[in-house]
């Protein structure tokens, strides 16, 4: 095991190389994870399906990403990300949660093209550093017994409150949302990428991890913020005129409504979590690649410029509504399956949450058709590469892939 993850290393300056032995890494470590009773490290298949996103993410980048930097910095982060998904316990957990910052700051600083990433810098900086350090003084009060990831004991609700922010942040809650939005718009489609796809699921990851801790009576605060978050986010993306940060708010509803589902704490919604996790990975990722490929043929990012897909390239245009369809949640996408247990557990509970969900879905799925039918009609040209769009056609098939319900059931 340990002799393959050296080997990777030693490959660390050769991206594809890498890629390669990180993928024969992950397939010992799930048969070391299966057989060798490291589930108790490891708490579930989660962090095994989400590991493998991370790969097929870390594909894509290489595929489309020319920038020797570009590709270091996205080795790192995959490599800090693996770790996280592997900690055995909770400081070595936070310690690469934290870390995983640090590449990505370097991209939107070394490689933003704008002025405004320093400001962006900042919001992300400082989101984290508040929402993350009262961790730490949790950890000091729990006289250390957060050591292992199954620790037994439920906390008052302020405590587990100051846990989960700094999980919350990366999430992003809506409230707690607002670097994200500024650190997508400003990164380079690379960053965008890994952000979306990969960023967010540490959040998730790490909520799922201190969701044993979890007091039930107090769970009320976080449903109605995920409520609230989705309607609100959901209002915010109608209103943006960057097509960039439409799908960053888009990520925020998506986010919100998977946090609705942790917080329910049935088996069906851990299930529909995890779908929804890889759903919004795939798609997101993307939804940005796509974005990002508009970019250098017409230098905007508006939506009033992006049209004319159908007359320039058919493949092109396809694609990218498939991947906006499935950002809505069309069957038979994996987001259409997890949404739809997410709200039968939701009726369960309360006829008032289902109300909220169908006023979300009716925005959602507007802001998505709106965004595909103004891109696809027009009768401009714009010179698109097929063979760019092309290598993203697996990630599609992920994005579709309903045989994942194989795995739970």
């Amino acid at each position: 095991m340990l002799e393959y993850l050296f080997l990777s290393f030693m490959m660390f300056f050769k991206p594809v190389i890498y890629f390669f032995f990180m993928i024969v890494f992950s397939f010992m470590l799930f048969k070391n994870v299966s057989w060798s009773g490291l589930f108790f490290i490891v708490d579930s298949s989660v962090f095994v399906l989400l590991i493998f996103m991370m790969m097929f993410i870390y594909g894509m980048v290489l595929i489309s990403e020319k920038n020797f930097s570009l590709l270091m910095l996205s080795g790192m982060l995959i490599t800090i990300c693996l770790f996280f998904f592997m900690a055995s316990n909770m400081l070595m957990l936070y310690m690469f949660f934290e870390l995983s910052m640090f590449p990505i700051l370097i991209m939107i600083l070394g490689y933003g093209s704008q002025i405004e990433k320093v400001n962006s810098s900042y919001y992300l900086l400082f989101y984290a550093a508040i929402c993350s350090f009262p961790f730490l003084f949790i950890y000091y009060k729990s006289s250390f017994m957060f050591t292992v990831c199954y620790f037994d004991f439920v906390m008052t609700w302020e405590m587990f409150f100051i846990l989960s922010l700094s999980f919350m942040m990366k999430f992003p809650v809506y409230f707690l949302h607002l670097w994200l939005p500024k650190a997508h718009v400003e990164a380079p489609t690379t960053a965008s990428m890994l952000l979306a796809g990969l960023l967010l699921k540490l959040g998730t990851a790490g909520y799922l991890r201190i969701l044993g801790s979890m007091n039930f009576v107090h769970s009320n605060f976080w449903i109605i913020v995920s409520l609230l978050g989705m309607v609100l986010a959901s209002f915010a993306c109608v209103f943006q005129s960057d097509a960039k940060s439409l799908a960053a708010y888009s990520s925020v509803t998506h986010m919100s409504f998977l946090l609705l589902s942790m917080i329910y704490i049935m088996m069906s919604s851990k299930i529909s979590g995890l779908m929804m996790m890889l759903a919004h990975g795939y798609t997101s990722t993307l939804m940005f690649y796509f974005i990002g490929e508009f970019y250098p043929t017409s230098s905007t990012r508006m939506i009033y410029f992006m049209n004319s897909f159908f007359s320039s390239s058919l493949f092109f245009g396809i694609i990218f509504s498939l991947i906006f369809l499935s950002n809505s949640g069309v069957p038979p996408s994996l987001s259409f399956l997890s949404e739809f247990m997410i709200i039968l557990n939701s009726m369960l509970i309360s006829k008032f949450f289902f109300f909220i969900i169908f006023i979300y879905f009716m925005i959602s799925f507007y802001y998505s058709l709106f965004l595909i039918v103004n891109s696809l009609m027009g009768k401009s040209f714009i010179n698109f590469s097929n063979f760019s769009a092309g290598f993203s056609m697996s990630t599609v098939l992920m994005m579709f892939n309903i045989f994942w319900l194989s795995i739970f059931y």
